[in-house]
């Protein structure tokens, strides 16, 4: 059975983890107007201020995976 987890919960796994290394996951809306409103995160290092890396929601399961703070019996609820 498979557990669901918040968008904003993911956040607060991945920032925890990200922390260690001064870096942090931030949630941003592109400057460019379009017709479909997709919510991007960058992660940022905290050091110099550079952003690092760019990520759709619909990454963050696969990234969150990646780095340890999903379980594989747990799923991303994106509503």
């Amino acid at each position: 059975m498979k557990k669901l987890v918040s968008i904003q919960a993911l956040t607060t796994r991945l920032n925890r983890k990200l922390a260690k290394e001064s870096k942090k996951l931030l949630k941003y809306k592109p400057r460019l107007e379009s017709s479909d409103p997709i919510v991007e995160y960058e992660i940022v290092d905290l050091k110099t201020n550079n952003v690092v890396n760019y990520h759709t929601a619909s990454e963050l399961q696969e990234l969150a995976r990646r780095f340890g703070c999903l379980a594989s019996l747990e799923e991303v609820s994106f509503e």
